[in-house]
């Protein structure tokens, strides 16, 4: 399979839709494409090929074409007599993709190249209409290319300390029409960002599905803001109350649902994009199964137990006890789905291998972390298994992405499952003295070193640890020998710390 093949089968729509795939093969044949702009293609795509010629790991394979990628850009493209045009931002945006998914050392000249990537979008004015007098392929080529910029803006932002670039209320162009019409080159009427994220729109009119991933990035950049940028916080009211912002993005994710049709079986909506030879068509299954991971994203970012907490406690109030139960109870529900959405997408034969579904996976993950010691022993089991496929799913995408693969690892599952496999003879004694000693064995600077883990994994690791401290203590506390008020002490401090690690982490996307 050649690159550009390899690119167009498992890259494009996998969300981002750089392309017009028959325009793209049509000027490469003719040699009219920019030579940075096809270094970084095959970048990104040479992960996916399977060419003898190529080693098992192609990761240095990559890094070279994308380091020659961004020589030519530097040396031919920001020259004082040169003009900036669509190509450039393509290139740009696809090495700050390969930068964020090649490992933390390329972290911080991606976030760099993100920002070039906006404002020379945004200096050649993408972010409204495109001129009358192009083709209505080219037109489009324009649009996606600037929503797919403000895509990856979003979705580089869910962490702390990574505020998003582009401003909502200048994006001012109508979201990409429907794939068939982009294909044969024809031109389509679609709403507004504005207009389809709006709960009281009356359009009834249907959006293109990499629209629908559009919004929902959007509705994902709110929740992070919300969540994770503390400093950006527009409403000072608590969680529950109708008017904080909060429960207006709980109510924008309900009106999606909707609109978008994302309560229908993923079956039922896939049916209508299987080519008739076999298969499934990618360009269409793999925008519906990203828009509903992060419908669900959202909703495990709003609920999730570290990031409630930590938001409960920057704003220093105390949650009352039935809305705490119905997040944790709505974040377990989005926890399953997600990891059952992708199960059922390789199910169905929708080949999906965008590096953020890893982000997706591990965020449902933790949250099922958290009931793999539940009382209830159908839930405990429910959330093992599911919590055995999340790390089954990020080590078989990690094989194509290097983030995806610091984001477990084999210390990592022996941390989250050796603990509660292990006999019951290996646990603490009655002894107190013993007994200290095996939590202190347990505390997170003693654990199995996770040198090649982001933060969040390491944050499972503190989070772990601190629940697995928390239920010896409520088994064990009124055991017969025990000194019950100094040993309390002892593991709720314990107990607290690991905690307190667990909210300090910073940086969810690593």
């Amino acid at each position: 399979m050649s690159v550009v093949d390899a690119y167009f089968m498992y890259a494009q729509n996998q969300p981002y839709s750089f392309f017009h795939e028959g325009n793209f093969r049509r000027r490469l044949a003719q040699n009219e494409l920019a030579d940075h702009l096809v270094l970084a293609v095959v970048a990104s795509a040479v992960r996916f090929c399977t060419h003898p010629q190529l080693p098992v790991d192609t990761h240095e394979v990559a890094v070279t074409y994308a380091n020659k990628s961004w020589q030519s850009v530097i040396s031919n493209c920001f020259g004082t007599s040169t003009a900036a045009n669509v190509s450039i931002v393509q290139t740009i945006a696809l090495l700050a993709l390969f930068d964020f998914t090649a490992g933390k050392s390329r972290h911080g000249a991606a976030w760099v190249k993100i920002g070039m990537a906006v404002r020379i979008a945004q200096d050649l004015g993408l972010m409204l209409e495109p001129p009358a007098d192009l083709s209505f392929a080219d037109q489009e080529e324009r649009r996606r290319v600037f929503w797919s910029v403000y895509l990856l803006d979003r979705l580089v932002s869910c962490g702390r300390g990574r505020p998003p670039a582009i401003v909502d209320a200048c994006c001012q162009l109508q979201l990409p029409c429907d794939e068939q019409t982009w294909r044969d080159g024809a031109w389509q009427q679609t709403l507004t960002l504005d207009e389809l994220a709006n709960r009281t729109s009356p359009s009834p009119q249907r959006a293109g599905l990499f629209a629908h991933v559009i919004v929902m990035a959007y509705t994902v950049g709110r929740a992070a803001q919300y969540m994770l940028q503390e400093f950006n916080i527009r409403s000072r009211y608590p969680p529950w109350d109708p008017s904080s912002d909060f429960a207006a993005i709980e109510a924008d994710l309900l009106h999606l649902e909707s609109r978008l049709e994302l309560d229908k079986p993923l079956a039922e909506t896939l049916s209508p994009y299987y080519i008739p030879a076999g298969g499934a068509d990618y360009h269409h299954t793999g925008p519906i199964v990203f828009s509903t991971a992060l419908f669900h994203l959202c909703y495990c970012m709003l609920t999730h137990p570290f990031l409630l907490r930590r938001r409960l406690e920057i704003g220093q109030i105390t949650a009352p006890s039935s809305f705490l139960a119905r997040m944790f109870d709505t974040g377990w529900h989005h926890a399953q789905r997600m990891v059952e959405l992708f199960k059922a997408a390789n199910n169905h034969g929708c080949m999906f291998r965008s590096s953020f579904s890893g982000y997706c996976i591990l965020i449902a993950g933790s949250i099922a972390a958290c009931y793999t010691d539940d009382e209830d022993t159908a839930k405990r089991l429910k959330a093992s298994n599911l919590l055995q496929e999340a790390i089954t799913y990020l080590q078989g995408t990690g094989r194509y992405w290097r983030n995806v693969s610091t984001m477990v690892s084999r210390e990592f599952a022996y941390i989250v499952f050796g603990m509660s496999d292990r006999p019951k003879s290996n646990l603490p004694g009655r002894n107190s003295a013993a007994r200290r000693r095996k939590y202190t064995r347990l505390q997170p600077a003693r654990q199995p070193a996770l040198t090649n883990c982001s933060p969040f994994a390491r944050t499972f690791q503190h989070y772990v640890v601190a629940r697995r401290l928390q239920h010896h203590l409520k088994r064990d506390i009124c055991e017969p020998g025990c000194e019950p008020i100094n040993y309390r002490r002892f593991v709720v401090r314990l107990v607290d710390r690991s905690l307190r690690n667990a909210i300090q982490c910073r940086g969810l996307w690593n």
